[in-house]
């Protein structure tokens, strides 16, 4: 089973997402991944993750957004996240999203790739998920308490 431990590295963590839309904030924080060994196509990842961005809010308001992509573009499972304490307007939803997941997965690896976005979606829903992750300092405090989070809820 792939934790999100195993996906996402530290390097991999925009903290300070500056972005005002949802175009810009998808490339700045997917660019992370630009040169990750388990990218075999940028071009076909990038549009994949463009044209699948869901976006949704929780009860205090925040939103999230999971742009991602199931192809054979990856030769593993990959992640980046950027965090916007601001939140940055996303057009379609007519939301500020704090937390932007960019996913790459393996059509092979679909379980697992549920998987981490159920653990997403817990995470944010509990509003102590998104506290955590937004009083996080570092990216290495950042990616801890995530790996923390998915096993506690």
């Amino acid at each position: 089973m792939i934790n999100i431990g195993d996906i996402l590295s530290p390097k991999h963590i925009l903290l300070d997402l500056d972005a005002d839309t949802q175009s810009k904030a998808i490339a700045k924080v997917a660019e992370l991944l630009e040169h990750d060994s388990r990218v075999k196509d940028w071009n076909r990842f990038y549009e994949g993750v463009v044209a699948n961005c869901s976006c949704t809010t929780n009860e205090s308001g925040s939103g999230i957004c999971i742009a991602h992509v199931r192809t054979n573009a990856v030769s593993g499972m990959i992640m980046a996240v950027g965090r916007s304490l601001e939140g940055v307007p996303f057009d379609e939803a007519g939301i500020r999203v704090r937390l932007l997941f960019v996913i790459g997965v393996p059509v092979a690896l679909a379980s697992d790739y549920l998987r981490i976005i159920g653990a997403l979606a817990r995470i944010f829903r509990a509003e102590k998920g998104e506290a955590a992750l937004l009083a996080a300092k570092t990216h290495a405090a950042f990616l801890d308490r995530l790996c923390a989070l998915e096993i506690e809820m």
